[in-house]
Formats: C-alpha cells, structure tokens, sequence
C-alpha cells in the first residue's frame, strides 16, 4: 500500500517528532518525508529533541542519502562525530557516505577496519556486499555473501539475496539451494514455498518438476488464495502429462490436480464479478480456462 503524502513543512515540532519516532519503530523507509520534517520542522530547534537528537540525526542521514542529499548527510555526520568520536555506528555512516559520492575504495577501508575490530557485527559485511552490487560486480558480490554465510549461516536475508544473484547468473541449483536455506527459517511463508517452486520449474526435468508441484500445493496451503501458485500447480502437470515416462494412473493423477486447480482459477475470477466489469475480459478468462481443461483431457486421453 503507497503512504499517505502529505505537506510536513506545516506541522508542529511535536507531530514532526511523533511522526519520525513512528516510522523508526516501523522500520518505514520514507526518506523523502524524513528530509522535509528535519528541514522545515525539526532543524529549528534540534536541542528539543533531547535524548533522541543522535537517533533522529542518524534516521536523517540515512535518509539524506537515499535522496542524494550527501550535504545534509554530511551536516548530521560531523554533528555525531563531534559527540562519538570513533563511534562505529558514525563510521559506518561515513562509509555509506563515501559509497552514495562513488568513493569506493575509501568506503571499502572503512568497513574494513570495522570488520577487524567486531568480527561478530554482520551488518558491515552486508553493507560491503551492497556496495559491490551497486558498482555491478556481481559474481565478486556473491563471493562476499558466501564468505558472510560461512559466519553467520543462519543469515536468511543473505541467502533470500543469494538466491537472487543466483538466479541473475541463471545458476538455478545454486539459487534452489539458497531458497532452501531460507525456507529452513521460515517454512510456513507461502511466497518463499512458491519462489523455490518456480526456480525448480525452471530448471525442469521430471524429478524437477514433481518437485515443484509438491512446493506449489504447500504454497497453497499456507496461502489458500495464491493464484500463482494455482496457475504453478496447472503448469507443473501439464509438463508432466507430457513426460513420456509418466505411467497411466500418473497422467490420471495429474490431470485431476489440474483440473482442480483450474475449477479453483475460475471461482476465484467469478467471486470478484469481472463479467460485470469488464466483459470482455471474462469472456476471454472462460475460454482460456476451458481450453486448458480440453487440453488437460486430450494429454490423458
């Protein structure tokens, strides 16, 4: 869902703060509002901001950045340092600053240096990663996230990433493998179920694909309203109906799970009433469902 946009350069210094305190804890990343309440709002009197002016200059700077404001991310730096001389979390900023002005190198040594100090933090091995990715040096990226994962394996973010980078090497038994270690953190999400359902897919092969099919209808489960996992399951049988080495009672099989799974598509497109709307469009939604059907039973037939 797209955020409310609003004018912040009206609102009191209260609501400015409320309204930054609120999007710290939601982890919202709205960085151009940031922006706007720090300079029309808040910068007027920092000092009000009490115990939270180091969190609120972190939240700015961060934010700065990710609208190419590197002067006031480097207003909200040099207040910090002046307060944490040395601190950590402020050279990690100056890091991500020197990465948003393309000084890689310089950014490199910082985190570094952080890495040799706290072996144990993963965010600044994870930060390295991102700024490998954004000079385009993929495969050096993954080299990276796999040394990560060698310290930190429970790491599902970082395999979620693998796994992409995987896939946009189209190495999809790398990516397959990587989506398992994420599945082992969280079994029960139905779009991870369906992300290594699709990679399976594609790699294909009859065991591939059977291997698929059981992670869409396990999407399904946990998800009884994922049409993409309905569409997986029809896809995933139709390719087997026409393996050759799929006995009789298999092709039965299939094509009952199919058929199924097409009924299913097509309550689904009659509950939100397109005929009413548009149709056209249901027409053709119909057709399109009934063709797959007679297709289904010429494969079995």
């Amino acid at each position: 869902m797209v955020a409310d946009r609003r004018d912040w350069t009206t609102v009191s210094f209260e609501e400015g703060r409320e309204a930054l305190k609120e999007w710290r804890e939601e982890h919202a990343r709205r960085s151009e509002e940031v922006v706007e309440l720090w300079e029309h709002v808040l910068s007027r009197s920092p000092s009000s901001l009490a115990d939270e002016l180091c969190t609120v200059y972190e939240q700015v700077c961060i934010a700065a950045l990710d609208c190419s404001r590197t002067d006031l991310a480097h207003e909200c730096i040099n207040a910090l340092h002046k307060r944490f001389p040395g601190s950590s979390r402020v050279l990690r900023l100056q890091a991500m600053f020197y990465e948003a002005r393309g000084q890689w190198k310089t950014a490199d040594d910082i985190y570094e240096k952080l890495i040799t100090a706290d072996e144990t933090n993963p965010a600044y091995r994870k930060r390295r990663v991102a700024m490998l990715l954004g000079q385009g040096k993929r495969l050096e990226g993954i080299k990276a996230l796999v040394e990560h994962l060698e310290s930190f394996i429970t790491d599902s973010e970082a395999w979620l990433q693998l796994s992409e980078l995987y896939l946009a090497e189209s190495d999809y038994a790398r990516a397959a493998h990587a989506m398992e270690e994420v599945l082992l953190t969280a079994p029960t999400n139905s779009i991870y179920l369906r992300r290594l359902a699709d990679i399976r897919y594609t790699q294909g092969g009859q065991e591939n694909v059977e291997v698929a099919r059981a992670y869409y209808e396990q999407a399904l489960k946990f998800s009884p309203v994922d049409l993409r996992a309905l569409y997986g399951i029809v896809l995933s049988c139709n390719t087997l109906v026409a393996t050759a080495r799929v006995t009789p009672d298999k092709k039965r099989e299939y094509m009952t799970a199919a058929a199924a799974a097409l009924a299913r598509i097509q309550e689904r497109y009659e509950s939100v009433e397109p005929e009413a709307a548009n149709p056209e469009e249901h027409s053709n939604i119909m057709e399109a469902n009934h063709r797959g059907n007679v297709k289904l039973i010429k494969l079995v037939s």
